[in-house]
């Protein structure tokens, strides 16, 4: 999978660009980014975790004649059938991968997916009944608990699902067990996420 070469203490390491350590992203920074962005992180989460799978798999799917396409697959996230299909085979992957290696993981594949099309639908509904066709008190209030049920119940995967990530990447080389760089893309999930908001603020102050 990931090319090696001796250290300078004759243990082996990645060459330099590729991906084994370094891809550890901490509980804290989820949550923190969820809550901004409102959401958004889970389909920017899923674009990079998918990106780091990729890197390290590269060799391996290349001799297999495998390809993986990490916008599309964070992409499809936003297609509510075929997003559930797509996140059960993110996680079977990682979860391969630790089986493969002998790294303990807490991925239930079933009960993650079933989670996932729950958050989906109450996602979904929270953000019918905060259109402006529908402002109304109740109505409103509904929509935004449901949006932030949605908004909870998705930190908790990402928590759950990134904590046996890091798991994994530690078990390939703790040495480089190190947070993974704030990408552009994390960037633009903030800047939306206060846009959007912003917006939800204002419908509740001038419904």
């Amino acid at each position: 999978m990931t090319t090696w070469q001796p250290d300078i203490y004759g243990n082996d390491e990645p060459l330099a660009g590729d991906l084994a350590g370094g891809a550890h992203i901490s509980t804290t920074r989820i949550i923190l980014l969820s809550v901004i962005s409102m959401g958004l992180y889970w389909f920017y989460w899923m674009y990079r975790t998918w990106k780091q799978y990729r890197d390290y798999t590269f060799e391996m799917a290349t001799a297999n004649g495998q390809t993986h396409y990490p916008v599309w697959h964070g992409l499809t996230q936003f297609l509510p059938v075929y997003g559930f299909f797509r996140y059960h085979a993110h996680i079977r992957q990682y979860k391969d991968l630790m089986v493969e290696r002998g790294v303990p993981d807490t991925l239930n594949l079933g009960l993650l997916t079933t989670f996932v099309v729950i958050n989906g639908i109450v996602s979904i509904a929270g953000g019918i009944m905060r259109s402006p066709d529908m402002y109304s008190g109740a109505v409103l209030v509904t929509g935004l608990i449901l949006s932030i049920v949605a908004l909870v119940l998705s930190i908790v995967l990402l928590c759950v699902m990134q904590s046996n990530l890091n798991r994994y990447w530690a078990s390939v080389d703790g040495r480089l067990l190190q947070s993974a760089r704030f990408g552009k893309g994390e960037v633009v999930c903030i800047v939306l996420g206060i846009i959007f908001w912003a917006g939800v603020v204002a419908a509740v102050i001038w419904p």
